[in-house]
């Protein structure tokens, strides 16, 4: 489905599809199939950044020598993350889905099949 002829709320809703928590007010307003799929696509991954930055905390915790690597992982991971979703966003825009791999998978739980 592409993105001419949709709704007027369908690009503010795809914008907040990725923005953390936020996303699950674009699953609850929207009846769009495609905004539903792409807000629990950016809150899984979401949910799998916060997944392994609390990994890597609590490796940093427990391994205090490599604290200076823990500030640098979690730099990296940030930058990884809000990369993934800009990306996503702007194929959103465009109509299509950025399958993410391992995470996207992962979203025909949450949404029923057609």
């Amino acid at each position: 489905m592409n993105a001419e002829g949709s709704s007027p709320t369908r690009p503010p809703l795809l914008l907040l599809a990725y923005i953390p928590i936020l996303g699950l007010l674009a699953v609850a307003w929207s009846r769009d199939r495609e905004v539903r799929w792409n807000a629990v696509n950016g809150q899984v991954l979401f949910g799998a950044t916060a997944a392994v930055g609390l990994a890597a905390t609590l490796i940093g915790v427990m391994a205090p020598s490599l604290t200076c690597l823990y500030a640098v992982g979690m730099a990296i991971l940030a930058l990884l993350y809000v990369s993934i979703a800009l990306l996503a966003v702007v194929t959103a825009l465009r109509g299509g889905r950025l399958m993410i791999p391992g995470i996207s998978n992962h979203v025909r739980r949450f949404i029923p099949a057609e």
